[in-house]
Formats: C-alpha cells, structure tokens, sequence
C-alpha cells in the first residue's frame, strides 16, 4: 500500500479549502489514502478523521489560554499519529496557532526516530496585518507554504521558505457577477444577508447586535427582508437567537451563494465570508466584537485597515468595518441605510468584484492547476493519463 498523506484542517472554511486542495491532488495523482482531521467535506475526499476538526474551533486569545492542555495533548496525539502511519506528506490548512505548535513537535519527532517528511502549510499568517515575527515560526518548521494571496510569498521566501501563490477558491468557483446599474433610489423591498460567523462564540456575540440593528432598519424601510444562511451545527443556537423575529433561516454551503446572487446589501462578520460576499458584487458592511481580552491585545497588535479580506486585497475600502464599541445596533442600521441610499453602490461593488477576480486568479484558469503547480515540488510531476 502506498504511503498516506496526512492533512489537518480546524474549521468550517479550513474544510471547504482542504477538500479542495484534496480534490486537486485526487485528480491528478489518483485517489489517495488521506488520514488526519477534517470535517465532513473533506470525508467527501476520502479522509479518516481521527477527531472531530469542532476541537480546533476556538477563537480568541482566552479561549487559547482555556484549553491549552486539551490543545498540546492532541498536538501530541496527532504526531503519534503520523510518526505511526509514516505519510508521504504532510499537510496543515489554516488553524495556525495550533499548525505551528503541532509542526514543531513533529518536526522534534521526526528527528528523534531518524524518518521525515515534508511539513506544507496551506494559507499564510496575515503577517501583512499583523505579528511580522510569525513569519519566523512559520519558516523554521514548515517546509512549505502555499499562499492565497499574489503578494503573500514576498514576506517568506527571503526566510528560505518555499512559498507559492495558488490563488484563491472562491475566486475560481463563484460565478462573475452581473454588472450591476446604479440607482437612484433604493429598493423598495431590500433584501439584507446576514453573515454573524462560522464558530458558536462569534454567533453568541455578534448576532444580537445584528438582530437589534435589523430591528431598527425595519422602522426606516417598509417591507425589508433578511435572510441568514447558517452552518447546519449552529443551526439550532441561531433559531433560538432569532426567535420571534422575522428572519428567513437558510442552511446549507449553496444556500449562501444563492442569497449572495439574490441582496440588495451584506452584513457580515470579518473573515472570508466578506471576501466571498465582495466577489459576489455585494455592498454593505462588516464587523466584529470578541471578548475584551482578545480585543484588546488586537487593537495592540493589528493593523484595523487591514483586517477585512477585501479591502486589504484591494488597498482601498471596500466594506467599512465596525470593530467592537463600534458595533452598535444604530451603527450596523445607519451603515447599511447608507448603502442602500448610494446610487453607486452596486457598481462600485461589481468593479471590486471584477479586480478581487483578477488579482486572486493570477490568470490561470483552475484552482486545481495552481495546487499541483505547487504541491508537485514535493510529490513530484503528476503521472500523464493515458490516452
């Protein structure tokens, strides 16, 4: 039996990645045998799970802190793992902290039993926006890193890291947008996308606030509607937040392309989703509100500007952010009022959409192609099909 590979992804947007990364690899080098952590896209894939990813669906400093022991005990586990299953490859999607941590150890192990292999990484530390000196971490235990983003290899390579662009998914899959007209007045039933975040602790403090600013919008636009597309696992805790409010429920990974299609304006938590929303040609706002410690020690170390994915991408703003006492009820409402009464809303939203395409493509047609590009410099060229 050929060697596994070894994958560990720790959230909803680490699975939907590596999937596709796994689906990539699958197609050009045939199916191969996946073990590690993942959720259920990448079950799809093939993966043995060995744990639940739900482990490694932590934020915020705090939350570190909390369950640090459970944390370093299945780091451990999980190089048990791969120093008894000898994978051909390693590799790690998003879930930083906890990558780096668990490179590190492995990295110890692999010395100790005289057997290695190479350690990838799949998505940079946002260095650009904050803690430079991860750059350091990350280079001494990986061997690898594949970058979403064009300039992201720049701020690795000069540390001896292999870094490669392969672009950006949601670039490749999502259909361009329509142009989009400007209008004079607003809509006169606008539809509203709520997106308050894929982990339990984001919707516990965000959606509250989202929902009393929905209340306020409702007495400045007759006949407003909102629609919510929640992860299937939050599902429950969402009802309950919304119940005895007029908010349209939609569960599903298609359900959240088809309400992106179909609004006038997106509130949305930072995180991926809002560069999902501004490829969409989608215009509306973002924001987010943590527990003091962790939004304290952020507002220390982060750069604010560069926060939100697309803004950051396109060196200009493309959603505004509201940012902890920011996020109020009466600020998330008047963001929102603000965009639905801007006649050039919607067309400035379809240009961003268009340059965001540009810039995160590279020109190159696939994802797919973009990930063999860069993995093959480990798992050799792929095997040419016959006929």
């Amino acid at each position: 039996m050929t060697a596994p590979i070894f994958i560990l992804a720790g959230e909803e947007s680490g699975d939907i990645l590596a999937s596709r990364v796994m689906q990539a690899v699958n197609a050009a080098y045939g199916h191969q045998n996946w073990v590690g952590v993942g959720g259920t896209r990448m079950a799809a894939q093939g993966l043995h799970s060995f744990d639940d990813m739900a482990r490694l669906s932590l934020i915020g400093i705090g939350a570190a802190i909390r369950h640090y022991k459970d944390l370093s005990q299945f780091a451990d586990d999980l190089v048990d793992l791969v120093i008894k299953n000898r994978p051909k490859l390693i590799l790690t999607v998003d879930a930083k902290g906890f990558s780096v941590r668990f490179a590190s150890r492995l990295k110890k192990r692999m010395r100790e039993t005289g057997w290695s292999a190479p350690i990838i990484h799949t998505v940079a530390p946002t260095v650009w926006a904050w803690g430079g000196w991860r750059r350091h971490k990350f280079a001494r235990v990986m061997d690898g890193l594949l970058c979403l983003f064009p300039f992201e290899p720049d701020y690795f390579t000069p540390l001896h890291l292999k870094s490669y662009f392969i672009g950006h998914p949601a670039a490749f899959d999502q259909k361009p947008p329509k142009p989009k007209k400007s209008a004079q007045t607003p809509p006169s039933h606008p539809v509203v996308l709520l997106l308050p975040g894929s982990r339990s602790s984001e919707v516990t403090h965000i959606l509250p606030i989202m929902l009393a600013a929905c209340d306020v919008l409702r007495q400045r636009f007759l006949g407003i509607k909102f629609i919510l597309p929640a992860v299937p696992r939050l599902q429950g805790r969402i009802t309950a937040l919304c119940d005895g409010r007029a908010i349209d429920i939609v569960e599903g990974a298609e359900s959240l392309g088809a309400a992106l299609e179909n609004c006038d304006a997106v509130l949305a938590a930072s995180g991926t989703v809002t560069l999902e929303a501004a490829l969409n040609g989608v215009p509306g706002a973002a924001c987010y509100k943590a527990a003091w410690p962790s939004a304290m020690i952020g507002r220390l170390l982060v750069d604010m500007r560069k926060v939100i994915l697309p803004n950051a991408i396109l060196g200009r703003e493309i959603y505004p952010f509201l940012f902890q006492e920011q996020m109020t009820p009466e600020n998330l409402a008047s963001a929102i009022e603000t965009t639905l009464h801007d006649p050039a809303a919607r067309s400035n939203a379809y240009q961003a959409a268009l340059d965001l395409r540009s810039c995160l493509t590279g020109g190159a047609g696939r994802f797919d192609a973009l990930v063999i590009d860069a993995l093959q410099h480990w798992l050799g060229p792929p095997p040419k099909s016959k006929g």
